[in-house]
């Protein structure tokens, strides 16, 4: 049974995310990780759930290992190439991130449990692929957040919807 906080959150975050990141396009992009596939690199495999595993998933609230992404110029460990939807890199917006298991398209409200700030953001890549983390934002989430510093913090993420179809 969800909470009422979560309702409220939920409710908050999905219409904050049909003005913000146009939610209406989101199906036009979300389509290159392949729900139920699995991914591997550097050794480290994760499999993409289903969007009948999303659907059990909206509202449900866990703790991950974050990290952070910075522009290409600047990230040895970004390649400068195209994101898994199709997208260029936006590490300046605090509205994106990526994920080996939450499928493109997939909603997300993170908090910060040290600092109380929240941010929403939309998946709209893969990985991070290394052992122990489930999130990688791009920089400004992860300053909106206030872990741009340290590089990886624990957040509490909330599913708000999975991908459109």
């Amino acid at each position: 049974m969800k909470s009422a906080s979560v309702r409220i959150v939920c409710g908050a975050a999905i219409a904050l995310a049909a003005g913000t990141l146009g939610l209406a396009s989101l199906a036009e992009t979300a389509r290159a990780k392949k729900p139920g596939k699995t991914y591997c690199y550097n050794s480290v495999c994760h499999r993409v759930k289903t969007s009948s595993e999303m659907e059990k998933l909206v509202g449900f609230e866990e703790v991950v290992t974050a990290s952070f992404y910075d522009d290409c110029k600047v990230d040895p460990g970004n390649p400068c190439t195209i994101l898994s939807s199709g997208e260029e890199m936006r590490a300046d917006l605090p509205d994106n991130a990526a994920s080996p298991v939450y499928p493109n398209g997939t909603i997300l409200v993170l908090v910060n449990p040290k600092t109380e700030a929240m941010a929403l953001v939309r998946i709209n890549n893969s990985g991070p692929y290394v052992k122990g983390r489930m999130l990688d934002v791009s920089r400004a989430t992860a300053e909106k957040l206030g872990f741009a510093k340290m590089g990886i913090a624990r957040l509490k993420v909330t599913v708000i919807s999975g991908p459109l179809s």
